[in-house]
């Protein structure tokens, strides 16, 4: 059978057994029009759940701290306006006329360890006005190596240290503008990992957090989130934390290419002729090109509902609406999962994906967005199939490199590099400049996200990259390498004793809620 999917910039029919089950996201759900979304977020923060109305909340003496989440959700990025841009220009509006000066509010983007947002990302994100108003003494990029804005919290019952930035302590309010594009973000991840720093983010983000559960990417029995609600609920005793939290539909891709994540029984003729000769099509173009084209999509997310109020209110109303969306049931757990993945992450915003994230991107994401357990059996097979390029962005993805060239030389486990490499370069200067002042992602965060992998790496038999024309790539990464799909499948065969192989569609993305 066919199956048509991602591969980097490229969009092909791979073949599968015949006995292959291909699953696919939902339709999107019915979203809030743009021009309906400032009177959603009004009455949202009018009546908000589990707190008293923001007219209360606030007067002419209050310091206002307004968080806003970073480009890495929803992504790919929106069209304009964003979203956050009209949420928080109605924000604005509700604040000045309840008495807050403009002079007593600040806006931060809550960025934790990931790269900074350049001018023109804020921009494209806030708008030019609300950039012109606050833009750059009221308006910035959260910093967590700067000394003189990081105040330690405390401690919780488990002794995990906490810190933050200090316009937390001092503000009367914090508001966090949440756009939740799947259950790992929002509620007490927010401000918690938001403006975290090395020291509180690194016990969540942690091998120990995972090795023994897989749950990352949903709250329910994550360990690593059970961490983040502690640290949370000590921010919560210093200052009164209110969330706007809008659950995205998965509305991604706009009307003229929904083919590609749709299934050929749903597809007109049309789509079902483009499906044919899209790859083809593809095929003719050069590399570089097939990347500007597909960087450039614009998606159409948009909220399901938006809620405001109390975190413990709030985030529940989230995550149901997030499983209506998401979860798509799958009757049983199967031996070899295949996926094409596309030259996408939210750690790659405007960069080509680089090898480290191909990993992570499915083993600590695909693998663990199920809502009660994984979609494979255990000691299956994952089959990635992507180019894997050895190219890494000069900015953005400068601890990247180095931990593809030096750490993954040694080894890829992730107890080892944890005692061996995270702390040399969580504290490297040269990685720290170039996280505080050149969009670099802070030299901590490859471990994080390899850590995210701890469970499958020991849970799965085999992990066989296809795409790579030599196997140098995937032995540094730590995993098999075959020449083409159909040795992939016969090596899984091999371990299995059968086709017994589920791919997925993605993206629109999806949860598994797996039967049996």
């Amino acid at each position: 059978m066919k199956y048509f999917t991602y591969f980097g910039n490229q969009l092909i029919n791979a073949k599968l057994p015949d006995t292959s089950e291909v699953y696919y996201a939902k339709p999107p759900l019915p979203g809030i029009k743009r021009a309906a979304l400032g009177e959603h977020t009004q009455r949202a923060f009018e009546n908000p759940l589990g707190m008293p109305p923001l007219r209360e909340l606030v007067d002419g003496n209050s310091k206002v701290l307004i968080l806003f989440d970073d480009n890495c959700q929803p992504f790919p990025a929106t069209k304009k306006p964003d979203m956050r841009q009209i949420m928080i220009e109605r924000l604005l509006t509700m604040l000045y006329a309840y008495g807050v000066a403009k002079k007593n509010i600040q806006l931060m983007c809550a960025v934790a360890l990931h790269r900074k947002m350049k001018p023109h990302e804020l921009a494209y994100m806030l708008g030019k006005n609300i950039m012109d108003e606050f833009y750059p003494h009221q308006l910035r990029n959260f910093d967590a190596e700067d000394a003189e804005h990081i105040v330690r919290v405390g401690t919780t019952e488990k002794e995990e240290i906490v810190e933050t930035d200090k316009a937390v302590l001092d503000s009367d309010l914090v508001i966090y503008v949440d756009t939740i594009q799947i259950p790992l973000n929002g509620g007490h991840k927010s401000v918690a990992v938001g403006l975290g720093t090395y020291q509180s983010i690194a016990p969540h983000h942690s091998p120990h957090m995972t090795a023994e559960s897989p749950h990352v990417m949903q709250p329910d029995g994550s360990h690593m989130h059970a961490c983040i609600e502690r640290m949370s609920r000590l921010i919560q005793k210093e200052t009164p934390i209110l969330v706007l939290e809008a659950a995205m539909n998965g509305a991604l891709y706009p009307l003229h290419l929904r083919y590609v994540g749709k299934p050929n029984s749903q597809c007109n003729f049309a789509e079902r002729l483009l499906k044919v000769f899209t790859p083809a099509t593809l095929s003719l173009l050069p590399e570089a090109l097939r990347y500007q084209i597909l960087k450039s999509v614009r998606t159409d997310y948009e909220p399901i509902q938006v809620n405001a109020g109390d975190i413990d209110a709030v985030h529940p109303k989230t995550l149901a609406l997030m499983k209506e969306q998401l979860a798509i049931d799958i009757p049983r757990q199967f031996s070899t999962l295949v996926f094409g993945l596309p030259d996408m992450s939210p750690y790659s915003v405007d960069a080509r994906i680089n090898p480290v994230l191909v990993v992570s991107d499915i083993l600590g994401y695909i693998f663990n967005w199920f809502y009660n357990k994984p979609i494979l059996k255990k000691g299956g097979v994952v089959i990635i199939m992507n180019p894997t390029y050895e190219v890494f962005h000069e900015e953005y993805h400068v601890a990247y490199k180095q931990f593809y060239d030096e750490v993954l030389a040694e080894t890829t486990e992730p107890f080892e590099m944890q005692q061996k490499f995270q702390e040399k370069y969580a504290t490297d200067r040269h990685l720290i400049d170039c996280y505080r002042n050149r969009y670099a992602h802070h030299g901590f965060h490859p471990f994080t996200v390899w850590y995210w992998a701890t469970y499958p790496l020991k849970y799965l038999s085999k992990v066989i990259l296809v795409g790579p024309e030599e196997p140098r790539v995937a032995h540094r990464l730590g995993v098999d390498w075959a020449k083409n799909l159909d040795d992939a499948l016969a090596m899984a065969r091999e371990i299995s004793g059968e086709d017994d192989v589920v791919a997925l569609t993605m993206p629109p993305f999806f949860y598994a809620n797996v039967k049996g």
